[in-house]
């Protein structure tokens, strides 16, 4: 991919513009690789960015996270959805507009609305004895900010493929007071204030106008 990027660079002319004339929309593919590796967790991730002016890509990214967890002492499930909203900033300077790789910084702002439940709590006392408490649950929202690095390369025309590094702040890290949430859904653990995330995506752009 690096291979891409490098062979298309050299500075723009004074009269380009836009580069890209249509939306681009993309799969995170890490998502699929996550429920091979840990069968409890599933997700899904879509996005679409538009180049609105010249190196600035407004993006749209809509997710669905699920976690189901049990052991000896409580089950555990969350799940819901989640959008980010944001910019990415092009910083590669290519010779014209029929190419289309990118190296992006950018920022994100994302809210997430879930349930989270604990069922079958087993509570050891030696003084009462033992019991299973009453099953809990939660409506919760998380809201978190994020700043994105990343890089697409156009290996067929209009097809990309790009992977992102992701830098993560939580907002409202106690939303749950009782109960710490094991997943917020598209930022990552619950009960910390700061997380990393990596994307794997392919994207097609659809090639609306071209100048």
């Amino acid at each position: 991919m690096l291979l891409f990027i490098a062979a298309a660079w050299r500075p723009v002319s004074a009269q380009d513009t836009l580069r890209t004339y249509g939306p681009r929309f993309g799969v995170d593919l890490a998502r699929f690789v996550y429920i091979l590796a840990d069968p409890s967790e599933i997700g899904a991730e879509v996005s679409a960015d538009f180049e609105l002016v010249k190196d600035f890509y407004p993006i749209f990214e809509l997710g669905y996270n699920s976690i189901s967890e049990s052991d000896s002492l409580f089950n555990y499930a969350a799940s819901g959805t989640y959008a980010r909203v944001g910019i990415d900033y092009n910083l590669l300077k290519l010779r014209d507009r029929s190419q289309h790789h990118a190296i992006t910084i950018g920022a994100r702002y994302g809210i997430s609305l879930y349930s989270h439940s604990a069922e079958n709590i087993y509570i050891q006392n030696p003084y009462w004895g033992d019991y299973v408490a009453a099953p809990y649950e939660m409506q919760l929202r998380g809201h978190w900010v994020e700043l994105v690095g990343g890089i697409k390369a156009e290996l067929l025309p209009n097809l990309f493929m790009g992977w992102s590094f992701r830098f993560k702040i939580l907002l409202n890290p106690d939303m749950d007071p009782l109960v710490t949430p094991q997943m917020v859904p598209g930022f990552g653990t619950g009960g910390k204030d700061r997380s990393f995330g990596i994307s794997y995506s392919i994207y097609y752009k659809i090639p609306l106008l071209k100048k």
